[in-house]
């Protein structure tokens, strides 16, 4: 029933965009080709789509033959697949061992009672033993003050450390600093051979160690770079466990503090500091490994001005979902991500067919691995078609939440660069508005595939639908929470009355707005002068 005053309102910004320096209108998105893609992403003949699956490749089959069938051209090394060399490892019934050697004797800890860990992907055996050192968190910050491996030789030792991050970091950047990503690596920066990582109480509010047993025999994946070391592992440094708070305790007795302690300093936003451990520990783990094929899909579609066209705007979503699970189950997840898929090929669509093409070159990019640790974008990433300094901005698409006709839009990450006013101004020009992160305890912006664009010096957004309803009848935020509560990485989330294709309409209309002006205009994204992601990955 609005659909009058939205097309009132683009025949009024064609007519000011012929007079002034408005934008141009936005073309109209087809919200049955939405459909028509999300319900056969999303049918239970691709199985879930898992990374590697055979399901996942027809998936990447049908995305290709979309983009074929636009006339946007191919930019992977078959066609418009760029293949993604991917290790699985199993554990293949090699079972990982924790022992700590003391004065009194040996103490060994139970996989699957006292500890959990992964497969590891740079070996299929791996052994190591040395002596232990606390370091708090295992985080160095020196902007925000703190360095827990000052004063601490942790050279050829395997460190002992906190889940989690102190209070007193801000959200986004205690998550990047909090991630074990980072915290392996600068473990590694000071010579660290192995890690673990210890349960905490805060840490077992959010996500039980229970919970953590339930994924005991997950496989763990990696993609590998040319040289076949995989992309996330540091050679030399032992895979690490994570320790239940019980017997963690024993790892403390007899040291200068106890881990309880430690646990008090924390409660009262203390940032505990670190001291040797009067222990040993060895450790052993191994695994099975087998290659996995399971391409990205890219394609490109060419700019027009003669020297911006070297530059290239890049569209993300991710194409596998978590495929059937141990019941037999398919998880079709269709919001996640059969529709930020759909919504990005029908982007595609309008740019293709607008009859103006961009001045700067645009990357339609579906990636897969992301259920497996954003493993897709991150091979994309550190290997692009182009060269990556050309790359100026990304705009991914993850779970748009497209349940209800919407008001507003979300872009994770709008506060850091640029891109967060072109996504203010293409949300006006749309007959929306940009609303700020509603959940920033989340800490969306450095978990989802954008997030390795923005490790390579890349400006990215992350667009959601906002939670303000055009029906004032709706609760926008209780149906997104019921949403994640009810529906997200279960076998209920299917293309069925759930999904608005209403609110895929608009949300594919302030995407291609985005998108045409970042692609158009004089100047490219660029971070906010001191933005801590900004000055930390610049380029």
């Amino acid at each position: 029933m609005r659909f009058p005053f939205l097309f009132t309102t683009l025949i009024v910004g064609a007519l000011v965009a012929c007079t002034t320096n408005s934008p141009a209108p936005i073309p109209s998105a087809d919200s049955e080709n939405i459909r028509v893609h999300v319900e056969y992403l999303a049918s239970d003949a691709l199985a879930g789509r898992d990374t590697g699956s055979r399901g996942y490749r027809e998936a990447a089959d049908y995305v290709a033959r979309e983009f074929e069938r636009m006339g946007l051209q191919p930019a992977g090394e078959r066609g418009y697949l760029q293949q993604v060399p991917l290790v699985k490892a199993s554990w293949g019934g090699h079972v990982p061992t924790l022992v700590l050697q003391g004065r009194d004797g040996d103490i060994t800890f139970h996989f699957g009672e006292d500890f959990v860990a992964s497969p590891p992907t740079h070996s299929e055996s791996t052994a190591t033993a040395a002596g232990l050192v606390f370091v708090g968190f295992g985080i160095q910050a020196p902007e925000y003050g703190i360095d827990d491996y000052k004063d601490l030789d942790v050279e050829g030792k395997i460190v002992v450390l906190l889940s989690g991050r102190p209070q007193k970091l801000p959200n986004e950047v205690g998550a990047h600093y909090a991630s074990s990503r980072t915290k392996r690596e600068t473990a590694a920066r000071h010579g660290a051979v192995g890690y673990i990582t210890l349960n905490t109480p805060q840490r077992e509010q959010r996500w039980s160690f229970k919970r953590s047993l339930e994924h005991l025999d997950d496989d763990n994946l990696d993609w590998l770079g040319d040289k076949g070391v995989p992309g996330n592992s540091l050679p030399g440094v032992h895979p690490g466990v994570l320790m239940d708070i019980g017997p963690a305790r024993q790892l403390f007795v007899g040291a200068e503090r106890s881990l309880d302690a430690i646990f008090t300093e924390m409660e009262n936003g203390l940032v505990p500091r670190g001291f040797p451990l009067p222990y040993r520990a060895k450790m052993t783990s191994g695994s099975t490994h087998a290659m996995i094929d399971s391409p990205n899909v890219v394609a490109l579609l060419p700019g027009s001005d003669p020297q911006l066209k070297n530059e290239y705007v890049v569209f993300s979503a991710h194409l596998d979902h978590i495929g059937v699970d141990k019941n037999g189950a398919i998880h079709n997840g269709a919001q996640d991500n059969a529709a930020g898929i759909a919504v990005m090929l029908e982007t595609a669509r309008l740019f293709a067919e607008s009859g103006r093409a961009p001045r700067r070159s645009l990357l339609f990019v579906a990636v897969t691995g992301e259920e497996k640790g954003l493993l897709g974008s991150d091979y994309f990433a550190h290997h692009p078609p182009v060269p990556t300094h050309a790359i100026v901005a990304n705009l991914n698409l993850d779970m748009p939440m497209l349940l209800y006709p919407f008001k507003d839009i979300i872009a994770f990450g709008a506060e850091h660069s640029t891109l967060g006013r072109t996504a203010a101004r293409a949300a006006e020009n749309a007959g929306l508005k940009l609303s700020p992160d509603p959940m920033p305890e989340q800490v969306i912006f450095v978990r989802s595939d954008h997030y390795n664009f923005v490790r390579q010096g890349i400006p990215a957004i992350y667009l959601i639908s906002g939670r303000e309803a055009r029906d004032p009848e709706v609760d926008g935020t209780q149906m997104q929470t019921t949403f994640l509560k009810e529906r997200y990485h279960r076998a209920s989330d299917e293309a069925d009355e759930q999904i608005s294709y209403t609110a895929a309409k608009q949300f594919t209309e302030v995407n291609y707005a985005i998108a045409r002006e970042v692609a158009d205009a004089d100047e490219k994204p660029h971070w906010y002068s001191g933005d801590f992601f900004g000055e930390l990955y610049k380029r």
